[in-house]
C-alpha cells in the first residue's frame, strides 16, 4: 500500500468557537464559513468531525478578513469553554494541578489538532511550553496559534482565578503593532518575531491545587481519549479517498465514480462528505498527483514523459506546468536537486 501523506486536521468544535466569534461582530457566519467552503450545519450535527488544517486556515483569514480585526483571536476567548477542546479540555480541567493536566493531557492535544508538536521544557523553577509546527503541515493560520495559547490561558483561569498569567508568552509571527492588546490578555510580557511559540509559566503556579479537581473524571476521559484517537484520522473519508488514489493511480485511470463504487457511497453522498471535511474530488486529486510526482522524481530512471502520463496528464508540458504550480520549479530541476543531495550524502 503507498504511503498516506499527511493531512493535519483540527476538531469541528474549533470552527463552532469561529463562528461564535464572528456573530458577535454582528456578521453572518454561515456566509463566511461558505467561502472557506465548509459546511457549518454539518459541524453543529457533529461537533467532532475532522477538518483540514489548510481549509481552517482559508476561515481563519476570512474572520480577520470580515471581522476588521487583527486580535481576532483574543476576542474568541470570550466564548471559550473546556469542552472546545473536547474531552481532552474537560480531562485538563479536571486535573488536581495546571501541572497535572499539562502531564497526564499534553500527548492528548492531537486529539483537538495534530498540526502541531507540543512539548514542555522544565528549567529550575520555571516551565515552557513549547508549540512546533513541522513545515510539512503548513500553512497553519497564526490565528490558530494565537487562539491556542490564549484559550489554553483561560483554561487555566478557569481552573484557578482570572488573575492567572504567564511570566511571557513569544510567537514567530509579528503582530508587535497590537503588542498592547495581547499584553492585556495575557496579563504579561509578549514577544513577537520570536524563533519560535511559547508559554513560559511559574512552575509554582502550574503547582497551585485547584478546588474543583475531579481526578476520577479526568482519568475515565483519559482512557476514552485512549480509544478514540485509535480511530479519528483513519474516520476521514477524504483521508479513505487519497489512500484509493493513490494505490490506483498508477495502475488505472482515476474516476470518482469508482471511488464512490469502492467506497460504498453514492455519487452526490461521497461529494457531499468531502465537502463537510472542507475537500474536492479534483483537490486531493491533484495533492496526490503531487506527492507521486516528487516520489517518482526521486527515482533516477523514470523518464519524464513516463511520468507524465502515469499521472494522467495527456502531455509533459502539462505535467511541467502542473509541477511548477505545486513547487516553483521544474520537474528537470527538482530530479537536478535530488541527485546532487543523493551525491552529497
Amino acid at each position: 500500500m503507498t504511503l498516506i501523506p499527511n493531512t493535519p486536521t483540527t476538531i469541528g468544535s474549533w470552527a463552532l468557537l469561529i463562528a461564535k466569534a464572528i456573530e458577535s461582530y454582528g456578521l453572518d457566519s454561515k456566509k463566511i464559513f461558505s467561502q472557506a467552503h465548509i459546511d457549518l450545519d454539518a459541524i453543529q450535527n457533529n461537533p467532532d468531525v475532522r477538518l483540514p488544517v489548510k481549509q481552517m486556515a482559508v476561515l481563519w483569514q476570512l474572520a480577520v478578513l470580515e471581522t476588521k480585526d487583527e486580535c481576532f483571536a483574543l476576542r474568541l476567548t470570550q466564548f471559550f469553554q473546556p469542552n472546545t477542546y473536547s474531552a481532552v479540555g474537560l480531562s485538563f480541567a479536571s486535573s488536581r494541578t495546571i501541572m497535572e493536566g499539562f502531564e497526564h493531557s499534553l500527548r492528548y492535544f492531537k486529539m483537538t489538532t495534530d498540526a502541531a508538536e507540543h512539548r514542555l521544557e522544565k528549567i529550575n523553577d520555571t516551565v515552557i511550553l513549547h508549540i512546533d509546527i513541522p513545515p510539512e503541515n503548513e500553512p497553519v493560520a497564526v490565528e490558530a496559534i494565537e487562539a491556542f495559547m490564549s484559550t489554553l490561558i483561560s483554561l487555566s483561569r478557569v481552573m484557578t482565578t482570572q488573575e492567572f498569567s504567564p511570566l511571557e508568552v513569544s510567537f514567530k509571527h509579528d503582530k508587535s503593532a497590537f503588542v498592547k492588546e495581547y499584553q492585556e490578555f495575557f496579563n504579561c510580557p509578549v514577544l513577537f518575531n520570536q524563533t519560535g511559540h511559547k508559554i513560559i509559566y511559574s512552575l509554582a503556579d502550574l503547582e497551585r491545587p485547584q478546588m474543583l479537581a475531579n481526578p476520577s473524571l479526568a482519568k475515565t476521559l483519559e482512557r476514552w481519549i485512549d480509544e478514540h484517537l485509535k480511530h479519528f484520522s483513519q474516520d476521514l473519508v477524504s483521508t479513505k479517498v487519497k489512500a484509493y488514489i493513490l494505490d490506483n493511480m498508477l495502475k488505472d485511470e482515476i474516476e470518482i465514480e469508482n471511488i464512490a463504487s469502492f467506497l460504498a457511497l453514492g455519487l452526490r453522498t461521497l461529494q457531499r462528505k468531502l465537502k463537510a471535511e472542507g475537500q474536492s474530488f479534483n483537490e486531493i486529486l491533484d495533492e496526490c498527483r503531487h506527492h507521486m510526482a516528487e516520489k517518482l522524481l526521486a527515482e533516477q530512471r523514470v523518464p519524464l514523459i513516463e511520468i507524465s502520463y502515469m499521472l494522467g496528464f495527456s502531455d509533459q508540458s502539462g505535467f511541467t506546468r502542473a509541477f511548477r504550480r505545486w513547487t516553483k520549479t521544474s520537474p528537470k530541476h527538482y530530479r537536478n536537486q535530488h541527485r546532487q543531495k543523493l551525491l552529497q550524502e
